[in-house]
């Protein structure tokens, strides 16, 4: 199996676990919704490196054409979606992730990029923060261009 392909079978599984996580959550079933999403986000961020290299070059204006889910926040638009790429995976690399909650529930997630050099982390350079079902949708956007979506097996 080459490096593609495993980091394709890789993909493909995460997305099926995620799914059915969030499948057994809608019934009432005692799993972590949450949980399973930072999970796959470090499957689809962080490991498949080679993919990552081809995103396709689309600009902040053709993602909101597009449709696609934007971050929120002060200083969150970004170049594009392989800018905006790079700094949710820096940020879920480094744990640089915060849970936004109303009354015990995790309805988003704040990601922050800082510099390498801020080693108290003190100044970010990019906050970005997403919904749970925004970002649930940029995750399938953001598949159909780095995924068959083809188990190898």
């Amino acid at each position: 199996m080459t490096s593609y392909e495993l980091e394709d079978e890789l993909i493909s599984r995460t997305l099926n676990n995620l799914r059915a996580v969030e499948k057994l959550s809608q019934e009432d079933k005692s799993v972590y919704e949450v949980t399973q999403l930072i999970n796959s986000l470090l499957g689809l961020l962080v490991y498949p490196n080679e993919r990552l290299k081809k995103i396709p070059e689309i600009t902040w204006e053709t993602m909101i054409k597009e449709g696609w889910p934007l971050p929120l926040g002060e200083n969150a638009q970004v170049s594009g979606l392989k800018q905006l790429i790079k700094y949710m995976r820096h940020a879920v690399a480094h744990f640089n992730i915060e849970f936004i909650t109303e009354e015990n529930e995790i309805v988003g997630i704040r990601f922050k990029n800082y510099s390498s050099s801020d080693e108290y982390r003190e100044k970010p350079l990019w906050i970005g923060e997403y919904g749970l079902e925004p970002l649930k949708k940029f995750v399938d956007m953001f598949l159909d261009h780095i995924s068959k979506n083809k188990p190898l097996r």
